[in-house]
């Protein structure tokens, strides 16, 4: 076919300007610049889909005239061709279409070489035009694809891609191109070309195959996949049989994966003649490539092709081919390499295909792989096992009794990974009723025991650690949810699992499982029962494997027992015992569904709860059922039959002490309700042969167990005891309880002796408690304390210790008058007590290790409260001992600084705990100690021993003595009846209160509270000792209730308020007999470690001082001596505060402040010399005379000292005066004072302008003062380094931060909230103190003076007018600068001293000073704000001044023409139009200049000055200004996208000006909707928006804007530029083609042309993007 073409050069242009530019673009197309190129590219493409012919004609003139143009940048245009191809294929004309055609076959094969950018770019266009001109396509690829001809390699890829793109269009030549193609295969050597044969081999097949699906729409219905099978199969064999073996990976891997494409082509029979060879070879590949995806893909598609239709062809490779995938199987997975995933699901679903005919063969291969124990073998085959289960569904039905027998292998699997992966086979046949068939019971089993996993005790060495191991909490958390997911979502597995789950209750490998297990078979039972299914009712005589009802009941009491362990299982212990209740005995079944529900909502309220969980309220809760149970059966059989079961069941708790402790208590319930003395025997025997008398534990069970049993049969428990005894504890030689004491290698039973000694003494214990108590007391001495007073000398074992100490406890408790009904006397209750101290001095002060000091306290407080009572001398000791031993432990728990160990979080809390109870233990001893003699003399007795911790350094040791002291009040006051003697009698009042009270102010916010409610306690005490009731309210003491609540504060002076507060409260109630002793405790208070309980003491001391001073008069000497040595120690700056008030308050008539002799103190001014003159501003008439001398000083003396360069006489640094800084100091600490705000109204006008005035002249980097005579002789006593750090010090003073913060002090103490408020909001201070912005924040503080000062104006003003005379220009400027705003802010209304000021500045507009020049042309430009009638009284004045500043020479900055273009924006607004006339046009002409400046303020003033003219351009001078308008549109516009956002408001602004007088409401509505302020827009698309108004509104201008945006191409601005660019493409893109004619065609777009060609790349980029809207051109 002859295809119609055009001539090689020929474009199909236009024939206008658009022409060029789309060759600019081509030509352009290959910038250096990546985004350039991008733009340039899309640009092209936009045209292109606008004038396709004339773009992609263009470019392949473009390509044909410059044959020799670089590869690249033919890449870039032909890739723009294929874009524009795909979006406009339906419109290209097919002459053009069989140019590009031709143009990219040639560039396809334009080397011989492979270049794959620039190839693969021609083959693109090729692919894209072939969707619509296939067989042009095609005939251009044939005629480059002869027979007998190599092809090029692109010529083979370009209709690989032809045939996936269009293969309606590509099959129909795929005979010839296979004809062509058959004979070069063999002939190709070279892999590359062999890669790109075998590539288009994949893709053709891949075509056909596609043509077949869809052959209802095809062209030819009638084509078959068997017309291609011959010609595919002869590739096939080339490729299979001599390109497979090729070297080269990647080739190998398109080989097989163009082998598994085409193995689906393949006729039956030809396939199955290949298969021999086929697998074999691509099962090798797996040896030679690293990822085997592509491999594995393929074969899996040659796997499916060979099975399809049920085909048996693999059998006689199956076996290699299982062999082979399950070895890959078999490799994990790697989740991070998302091939080798996609790999792994590929293999398994290999399996998947060979199981549809091969089921059996399948299934017995991975039987047989799953007995070798190897992990990764038997993991890969459970994977396939799963895989198989959920996906060949029908295909494995006849399977699935040999699969769960096959998979028996597993279940004693011991590694983690392979059991977790057979959990999931599990879960996988329970959804496909697997598990309902036989052994599907075992694979049930298999998850219970994973249940049963306990938690890993060795950590793994970090040299074995399998970042993939799973932990043994992992694999139970997963097989939990397994078995609650089959119970509960598969309704057929309940007949599996019911009642055979009740199994696993049993035995005591699943205890760890019992949670579990109960959990599901509860869910089960419940309901059944509730739905009275037929098989609720359990058969145990048939089923001899689940337990018996009595066996049910002890094993889930037991396990209810401890309801947080195995994982929460106490409440599905008791849902599933109650579900039961049926099957267990009718006569519990009504109780239990009472009482169970209650028992669950208690443990959900309750047991994630610290605080409200009891674990002992919750086993009396249980034993209270269990005996109600026992009750309920009326059967002492039964009740026997239940205690055997107990006895049977202790061996399931070897290894479970907190459940075989519970066990024992039930065992006691039990024996308790029996008569039977055979049956109680042989349960207490049963009992201690089970206990482990090594365990605490267990041995507290045995012995309560035992207790609960001696509370029936007293005797017999006794008899049990004596037994033990003789058979386990005695020596042949010894006494009834003596120990074995020999040598350890003598006898190697003596520490089980010891063990079972500490059973027997708590034994003893608790017989003796739960004993009868009217028959204990006669056996006590004889039966039990004989027995054990030999044991307790010489105690090594702590055990043995702490049960002995446990033992004395509970028979203490057991002699009180409360539980014998009648008075014991215990003489033995002394010696008792020393064998308790003696245990405690043994365990130290320096670790906490046990509950030995706990356990002898609590004794201790249990044996003081019995008769008689202990002696002084013993008490002493027993007091002493236990604070000491207490109070002194440390803080936690340590190691020595030789151990490598670190200390655990779990060391930690068992460091708490142990220290809880010792605490507790201790105020329980103290508590009874007091209760035995309640009198304030023992009280005090007691305090002695808690006094001296309340001072300690240490924290904790403070804490833990305030806590015992209160508790030990509280316990007085509630002992303490209504007692006489009034306060006085209370005679540890003052003492305990003054120790007290530094502690209210403790660092410790707890120990504060704790203090403020132990002052409270003893003011109640004392009030009891008034005869007050105790209901009796004082509102005083009340009131401390408040202050304890505020004494969390952490605000000083919230916590002096508290202090405060509670000085007053023991003004009045600390009696007078008491009061020297409490002052004096005190002032020795005020050197407390603690500063702030320092600082507390001395706010109580100074109220004493003011209320109580007349009563101290004989011993106020005594007082000043013991305050004077504190103050010359006292550090904390709070303390000494109040105590310089404690002088002052004592010495009101002595006051002999000097103020000369303080000025000659060095700054800085130190801690003392800083509170005299704090001290001294509280006092008004001393304040007034300081202030006339400090403003004498400032204003007599130079402020700063110059040091002058001799030759040019410039300024080389400035050093602060040191009086007028020492003032500035002095003012400032003054200025702190509150007390000094009456005075400080009087003279606020001159304190600031003399302040002001000193900021200005210590402005910027003034040195610190130096020193002057009266310091320098100071100095002469001092050494070299006390006179060096003074130096020092001086030099380091910053003058201008001390002026500020000087000035910041006395606003703050001016009493105007406001003001300070307004200054702060605004950084006033931060701007000050910043060079830069200086002036900006003394116009702020001149705003807040007038907004929030107003009254002071005047006074202000004559004060700082006489200092613009001033020789000092730093004192010029500050006060120009704030004269200048008082004139903006209207000098608040009092127009008189405008006029004052004015004249001053128009005074000093000819100062030699550049800056106050500039402050004074602001200054008159701020007339502005005083109002029309007043700006136009002086308009022409300042009008000559601002026009004399925009003139001004000597302003290299622009700073002056900057001020006045402002001040001219803001007359401009006051001031009538004929005012402005004359020079109008001449201002206009002025600023213009001004827009195009380098500084970005200058060219903001000037626009925002041109749309201030604009309010003048609507009268009669409207035509010239409009006229201005037009000149300036453009500028304005273009800086619109200004780099500096300042410009950008400002052009906003002048746009929205001027556009009411553009005579276009569009125009007008745009600027005023979109030019906002603050808002920003996007300059793109207003731009574009707005050239189309101007297009409609402002047409006759549209060809001067055009020129105007033309001139601007060469301006400096980067941005400019290309913003001049954006909007001239705007203009001429949207000007309508009707009206072009008004352009200068040529030469805007020779001038867009050449900025193609701009060396900035933002440019270019802009400029491409304007070409691309001139389509039209």
């Amino acid at each position: 076919m002859i295809m119609p073409s055009h001539s090689e050069a020929e474009v199909l242009g236009t024939g206008g300007q658009i022409d060029g530019l789309v060759w600019s673009l081509i030509d352009g197309s290959y910038d250096k610049q990546r985004e350039v190129k991008d733009v340039i590219s899309v640009s092209l493409v936009d045209i292109g889909k606008k004038k396709n012919k004339l773009v992609l004609s263009s470019c392949h003139s473009y390509l044909r005239k410059y044959g020799k143009l670089p590869k690249h940048h033919r890449t870039v245009i032909l890739q723009v061709i294929e874009k524009i191809v795909k979006d406009t294929l339906d419109t290209i004309p097919e002459g053009l279409a069989v140019d590009l055609i031709r143009l990219s076959s040639d560039d396809l094969t334009g080397t011989k070489d492979v270049e794959p950018d620039w190839q693969g770019a021609a083959s693109s266009v090729l692919v894209a035009l072939g969707r619509r001109f296939c067989i042009q396509v095609m005939e251009e690829l044939l005629r480059k694809f002869q027979p007998g001809v190599m092809p090029h390699f692109f010529v083979i890829q370009t209709m690989a891609s032809l045939a996936m793109a269009n293969s309606f269009g590509f099959v129909p030549f795929l005979t010839s191109v296979l004809g062509t193609m058959m004979p070069m295969l063999e002939s190709t050597k070279q892999d590359n070309m062999r890669w790109v044969f075998a590539s288009a081999l994949a893709r053709f097949s891949e075509s056909i195959l596609d043509y077949i699906a869809n052959i209802e729409n095809a062209p030819d219905p009638s084509v078959k996949k068997s017309s291609f099978s011959s010609q595919i199969y002869s590739a096939f064999s080339v490729l299979f049989n001599v390109w497979l073996q090729s070297k080269e990976a990647k080739l190998r891997l398109i080989v097989v994966e163009a082998l598994g494409h085409m193995s689906y082509i393949l006729s039956q029979n030809k396939l199955e003649e290949q298969l021999p060879k086929l697998i074999p070879a691509i099962l090798n590949l797996y040896k030679r490539h690293h990822e085997p995806f592509h491999i594995t893909q393929s074969f899996c598609m040659i796997l499916e092709a060979s099975v399809s239709g049920g085909s048996k062809i693999l059998d006689p490779q199956l076996d290699v081919i299982l062999n082979q995938l399950h070895a890959q199987a078999c490799v994990p997975a790697d989740f991070g390499n998302p091939s080798t995933v996609k790999n792994h699901n590929e293999l398994l679903r290999c399996f998947a295909v060979l199981a549809v005919s091969f089921s059996g063969r399948v299934i017995n291969f991975l039987l047989v792989r799953l007995e070798p124990n190897n992990e990764r073998t038997r993991i890969g085959t459970l994977s396939i096992f799963r895989q198989l289960i959920n996906s060949a569904g029908a295909h494995l039905e006849d399977k699935k009794s040999l699969i769960i027998s096959g998979l028996k292998i597993v279940l004693n699997e011991t590694n983690n990974k392979v059991k977790q992966r057979f959990a999931q086979v599990v879960i996988a046949m329970a959804h496909h009723d697997y598990l309902s068939l036989e052994g599907g019971d075992l694979m049930v089993e298999f998850i219970i025991r994973q249940c049963s996993l306990q938690k890993e005790t060795q950590v793994s060495s970090p040299k074995k650690f399998d970042p993939e191991q799973i932990t043994n909490e992992a694999l139970r958390a997963m097989c939990e949810n397994v078995l609650h997911l089959v119970t509960t979502t598969i309704s057929n597995m309940e007949l599996v699992l019911w009642p055979f789950l009740l199994e696993f209750l049993g035995p005591v490998r699943y205890t760890e499982a019992m949670g579990a297990v109960c959990k599901n078979a509860a869910h089960i039972a419940s309901k059944k029962r509730e739905a009275q299914d037929d098989d609720y009712m359990i058969e145990f005589s048939t089923n001899a494997n689940i337990p018996k009802p009595h066996a049910l009941v002890a094993r889930l009491l037991v396990g209810a027992g401890l309801p947080m362990n195995g994982r929460g299982r106490g409440i599905h212990c008791l849902q599933l015992l109650q579900s039961l209740s049926p099957n267990i005995h009718d006569n519990a079944v009504d109780m239990w569904d009472t009482v169970i529900p209650k028992l669950v909502q208690y443990l959900e309220d309750n047991l994630g709860d610290d605080e409200k969980w009891s674990m002992k309220s919750w086993e009396d809760l249980l034993l209270k059922m269990l005996s109600k149970t026992l009750d309920e059966a009326e059967s002492e059989d039964w009740i026997c039959e239940l205690g055997n079961e107990f006895c049977k069941q202790m061996d399931l708790y070897q290894e479970y002490p907190e459940e075989k402790n519970f066990l024992f208590k039930c065992l006691g319930v039990v024996m308790r309700k029996l008569t039977r003395k055979q049956i109680i025997q042989n349960c207490l025997d049963r009992m201690f042969e089970s206990v482990k008398h090594n365990s605490q534990v267990e041995r507290e069970g045995c012995a309560v167990g035992l207790g609960f049993c001696a509370s029936s049969h007293l005797d017999q428990a006794l008899s049990k005891l004596e037994d033990v005894t003789k058979k386990q504890m005695t020596r042949k030689s010894s006494g009834f309880f003596g120990l074995v004491k020999a040598h350890p290698s003598k006898d190697k039973s003596e520490g089980d002796t010891e063990k079972v000694k500490c059973t027997v003494m708590l034994c003893y214990g608790y017989l003796t408690l739960y004993a009868p108590s009217n028959v204990i007391s006669s056996r006590v001495d004889a039966n039990i304390l004989n027995n054990i007073n030999p044991h307790f000398a010489n105690v090594k074992d702590t055990s043995v210790k702490q049960n002995l100490i446990r033992a004395v406890d509970l028979i203490g408790k057991s002699l009180h008058p409360s539980h014998l009904k009648q008075n014991y006397p215990f003489e033995k209750k002394t010696s008792l007590i020393n064998h308790m101290q003696t245990y405690i001095k043994a365990e130290g002060t320096k670790d906490i290790s046990t509950e030995t000091r706990a356990l002898a306290l609590q004794s201790c407080a249990t044996l003081v409260k019995l008769d008689p009572p202990l002696n002084e001398a013993d008490m002493f000791d027993l007091l002493k001992t236990a604070t000491d031993q207490i109070f002194a432990l440390p803080n936690g728990p340590f190691l020595s600084s030789k151990s490598k160990d670190e200390i655990h979080e779990n060391q930690v809390n068992e460091w708490d705990r142990l220290m809880g109870l010792s605490m507790s233990s201790l105020q329980q001893m103290l508590q009874e100690v007091l209760m035995k003699k309640l009198t304030p003399e023992e009280f005090q007795n007691i305090f002695k021993h808690i006094e001296p911790w309340m001072l300690s350094l240490d924290e904790t040791e403070r804490l833990r003595a305030v806590t015992t002291l209160k508790e030990l009040l509280e316990f007085y006051l509630g002992s303490l009846p209504i007692v006489g003697g009034g306060a006085s009698a209370v005679v540890f009042m003052s003492q305990a209160i003054a120790r007290l009270v530094p502690r209210c102010s403790d660092p410790n916010l707890e120990l504060r509270a704790l203090a403020m409610e132990c002052v409270q306690l003893t003011l109640k005490i004392a009030l009891r000792y008034e005869g007050k009731k105790p209901d009796y309210e004082d509102k005083l003491v009340e009131a401390l209730t408040i202050l304890k609540e505020r004494s969390d504060t952490s605000d000083p002076q919230g916590l002096y308020n508290n202090v405060n507060d509670l000085s007053k409260v023991l003004a009045k109630k600390i009696p007078q007999d008491q009061l020297q002793e409490f002052i004096f405790l005190l002032i020795d208070a005020l050197l407390d470690a603690q500063s702030h309980c320092s600082s507390g003491a001395c706010v109580v001391l100074n109220t004493m001082f003011k209320s109580r001073g007349s009563e101290m008069m004989g011993y106020v000497s005594d007082m000043m001596v013991a305050l004077h040595s504190k103050l010359t120690v006292l550090q904390y700056q709070q303390t000494r505060t109040g105590a310089f008030r404690a002088v002052r308050t004592l010495s009101a008539c002595h006051l002999g402040h000097v103020m000369d002799s303080l000025f000659n103190y060095p700054l800085p001014l130190d801690e003392h010399i800083t509170e005299c003159w704090r001290t001294l501003a509280k006092e008004a008439s001393l304040l007034e005379s300081i202030y006339e001398k400090c403003l004498d000083v400032l204003s007599r003396n130079v402020h700063y000292e110059e040091k002058l360069d001799n030759k040019s006489n410039r300024v080389l640094s400035r050093t602060a005066a040191l009086l007028p800084l020492t003032v500035i100091c002095v003012l400032f600490e003054t200025f702190q004072v509150e007390e000094s705000e009456p005075v400080l109204s009087q003279y606020f006008h001159r304190l600031f302008a003399s302040i002001l005035t000193y900021n200005g002249s210590c402005k910027g980097d003034v040195k610190g003062p130096n020193l002057g005579p009266a310091q320098l002789k100071k100095m002469e006593a001092f050494s070299s380094k006390e006179k060096k750090a003074v130096t020092s010090a001086l030099s380091a003073l910053k003058p201008s931060q001390l002026g500020i913060q000087c000035m910041e002090a006395l606003i703050q103490r001016c009493q105007s909230p406001n003001l300070v408020k307004f200054l702060q909001q605004n950084s006033v201070w931060d701007k000050i103190a910043s060079e830069e912005e200086f002036i900006d924040g003394i116009n702020h503080l001149a705003q807040g003076i007038v907004e929030h000062k107003v009254d002071y104006i005047a006074r202000l003003v004559s004060c700082l007018t006489p200092v613009m005379s001033n020789l000092h220009d730093p004192q010029r400027v500050v006060v120009a600068a704030f004269l200048a705003e008082l004139i903006n802010q209207r000098c608040g209304s009092d127009l008189t001293q405008v006029e004052v000021i004015m004249n001053n500045l128009l005074g000093r507009m000819v100062d030699s000073c550049h800056e106050v020049r500039m402050l004074c042309v602001r200054g008159l430009g701020n007339i502005s704000s005083l109002g029309p009638s007043l700006v136009q009284k002086y308009c022409t004045t300042v009008l000559s001044a601002m026009m004399a500043g925009m003139d001004d020479k000597e302003d290299p900055e622009d700073d002056i023409t900057i001020e006045s273009m402002s001040g001219l924006s803001k007359i401009l607004k006051e001031i009538a139009e004929s005012n402005v006339r004359p020079i109008l046009v001449n201002i206009a002409l002025r600023i213009r200049p001004c827009f195009e400046k380098e500084k970005a303020a200058v060219r903001a003033a000037a626009f925002h000055l041109f749309g201030d003219l604009s309010r003048f351009g609507d009268g009669p001078s409207k035509e010239p200004f409009l006229e201005q308008i037009h000149t300036n549109f453009v500028s304005i516009l273009l800086h619109l996208n200004d780099e500096e956002d300042e410009v950008k408001k400002a052009c906003k602004f002048a746009l929205r000006q001027f556009g009411p007088l553009l005579n276009s409401s569009a125009l007008n509505k745009m600027f005023q909707q979109y030019l906002l302020e603050d808002i920003n827009i996007s300059y793109g698309e207003f731009m574009y928006d707005l050239s189309k108004i101007i297009i409609v509104d402002l047409q006759a201008k549209v060809n001067f804007y055009v020129m105007g945006n033309v001139s601007f191409f060469r301006s400096s601005w980067v941005t400019i530029r290309g913003n001049a660019a954006m909007f001239a493409g705007f203009l001429l893109g949207n000007l309508p083609k009707e009206h072009q004619t008004i352009i200068s065609k040529d030469h805007v777009c020779g001038a867009l042309i050449q900025l193609l060609k701009d060396p900035a790349a933002e440019v270019r980029q802009k400029a491409a993007e304007a070409i691309s809207l001139l389509y039209e051109y």
